[in-house]
């Protein structure tokens, strides 16, 4: 079948060459009832048609656009493509452009540090074939370029840069063989840009942990992610060293704490959790060094994940949908704590 593939700009200053999507996206505003703007101070950026669900909010390293996913068929479900959404001081300032989307195929990237300024753009995709997901980047003004090559049945997912563009940090999911407890145990590597010096940095499979979602610092010097033992239900954030080790872990206290991200300074994680006996995840903020989270947004009810911090610190975009159960989302803003936006 034959794919649709655009090399789109994301940003003049990077040297890209924008082009529009084919679709016809949704601008900001009201839609079925639900308004631009929420009590908490959220701003709506960008909502899709129908069933296509926005999703992985990552701002551009200068700050003017934010880079997503969008799956086709509902959350998490379908194909998925990758968008870029121009932003100026108000929110979205256009339409989407489409940085790639290929016919039957899903292109995903992280919330966090997918988006370098001179590497480009970090991905998995099952692009070439099998069924097996792989890292890519598409670099500035290129095509996508493929990083990763493995066998069996492990899928290579959600990649994060270095802060120097050198390296990228991945997770390993293997859903057979997972051992007692059932459900995937996955593991961190990390990778050089060209394919090579490919390392383990967590067994997941040996240690009896699940863990997922690195990302780097912006200093490069640590990690961090979720994880959660063998047949837990929960997750915990924890932070290690770049290199694997000094592993320690982040949150304490019951919930659901996932989806975390560095602020540009290094010094707060940005991350969705049910703390405090929430039902459904809302937005938090914590030390980088523990502490007492700090809750974000205070819509009960709606579902606030996958959160990213602005380069300037103004902004943390994070996607959302009404109630608890998997339903298209959108994607919003919210200024960041000590903040109160532009």
């Amino acid at each position: 079948m034959r794919s649709r593939l655009y090399v789109a700009a994301f940003l003049a200053a990077l040297a890209l060459t924008a082009c529009s999507s084919s679709e016809a996206p949704r601008p900001p505003g009201p839609s079925g009832g639900r308004t631009d703007s929420r009590p908490d101070g959220a701003q709506l950026l960008y909502r899709g048609e129908g069933r296509a669900s926005a999703q992985n909010p990552a701002f551009s390293p200068d700050g003017t656009s934010v880079l997503f996913t969008l799956f086709e068929d509902g959350y998490n479900e379908g194909a998925a493509a990758l968008r870029v959404l121009p932003l100026n001081g108000g929110g979205a300032s256009g339409r989407p452009k489409t940085l790639l989307d290929e016919a039957d195929k899903a292109a995903v990237n992280l919330p966090g540090s997918s988006w370098h300024p001179s590497a480009g753009v970090a991905f998995a995709s099952d692009r070439a074939g099998g069924g097996r997901d792989e890292v890519w980047v598409m670099p500035p003004g290129g095509r996508p370029s493929r990083v990763t090559e493995h066998g069996g049945d492990s899928g290579y997912l959600e990649p994060s840069f270095s802060p120097d563009g050198s390296w990228i940090v991945f997770q390993e999911i293997r859903e057979k063989g997972a051992g007692d407890g059932g459900g995937a145990l996955g593991s961190l590597w990390k990778v050089r840009r060209d394919g090579t010096g490919r390392t383990r940095l967590l067994d997941g499979p040996g240690t009896g942990t699940d863990n997922r979602q690195p990302n780097w610092s912006p200093k490069g010097d640590r990690l961090v992610f979720q994880r959660r033992e063998r047949g837990a239900r929960e997750w915990a954030l924890y932070v290690m060293n770049a290199d694997g080790s000094g592993l320690r872990r982040l949150t304490g206290g019951p919930g659901e704490h996932t989806d975390p991200s560095w602020s540009p300074d290094g010094r707060s994680v940005v991350f969705s959790s049910t703390a405090g006996g929430l039902e459904v995840p809302q937005i938090f903020v914590i030390p980088a060094a523990g502490g007492r989270p700090v809750r974000v947004t205070t819509r009960d009810g709606d579902y606030d994940g996958a959160p990213s911090w602005s380069p300037d610190g103004r902004w943390i975009a994070f996607e959302s949908h009404p109630g608890d159960e998997d339903r298209p989302a959108s994607l919003w803003r919210i200024p960041a704590p000590g903040t109160d936006g532009p």
